[in-house]
């Protein structure tokens, strides 16, 4: 389960956020929308403990971020958040399945090659496990992106703009292959996008 409250971040004088509080249980979806500009990748950012509000605070399993060592949270983030980015960051030396075996290095998990056949297989890009990413199309990658973010069973699952640049029956694919997983392994989903297809697939929703 996530939570947040209260919370506000600042990049300039100019460009100030204040959040809407979100919540978010075990097994639950949360579709963020807004357009550009109002600060959806930001607010995801915080959730994912990527960047330090000015205040306010996430809590995560009922476990407040707020007084925790850099150490800890990036542990945290590690072991307890699948982080599904716009685009998709790989290590463009490693080969698909090497990207996704990281997952586990990064929260000090045994490397489970097993779970990661077996994601490739559910997401359809099992073939291509061997290949560099480099060599995978933007849908392939995109799936990758999705299943190294299930690597470690997270308790939440953040997307950023996942289907944005996807046509209809990519855009339900990869909508319905995000809640099957997260519903499968208890995960929450929470969805930060401007693509209004989405909202008729969540009934739990924050417009920016």
């Amino acid at each position: 389960m996530i939570t947040s409250h209260n919370l506000k971040f600042s990049y300039s004088a100019q460009k100030k956020f204040q959040f809407p509080d979100i919540s978010c249980g075990d097994r639950e979806t949360l579709l963020i929308l807004g357009q550009s500009g109002k600060g959806k990748t930001t607010l995801l950012h915080l959730l994912a403990l990527l960047l330090q509000p000015e205040s306010g605070e996430v809590i995560i399993g009922g476990r407040s971020i707020k007084h925790l060592s850099h150490e800890q949270i990036a542990l945290i983030r590690a072991k307890t958040i699948g982080i599904v980015y716009q685009r998709a960051h790989f290590v463009s030396a490693l080969s698909v399945i090497d990207n996704m075996l990281l997952s586990n290095f990064l929260a000090e998990k045994d490397q489970d090659r097993k779970r990661a056949i077996y994601l490739a297989n559910e997401l359809g890009f099992a073939e291509h496990l061997s290949k560099k990413t480099s060599q995978l199309s933007q849908g392939e990658q995109q799936r990758v992106s999705i299943a190294r973010a299930l690597m470690n069973d997270p308790n939440v699952i953040l997307a950023d703009e996942p289907t944005s640049s996807l046509d209809d029956l990519n855009c339900q694919r990869v909508i319905d292959l995000l809640k099957t997983q997260s519903a499968s392994i208890g995960a929450s989903l929470v969805v930060v996008t401007h693509d209004q297809r989405l909202k008729s697939e969540f009934s739990n929703q924050v417009i920016l």
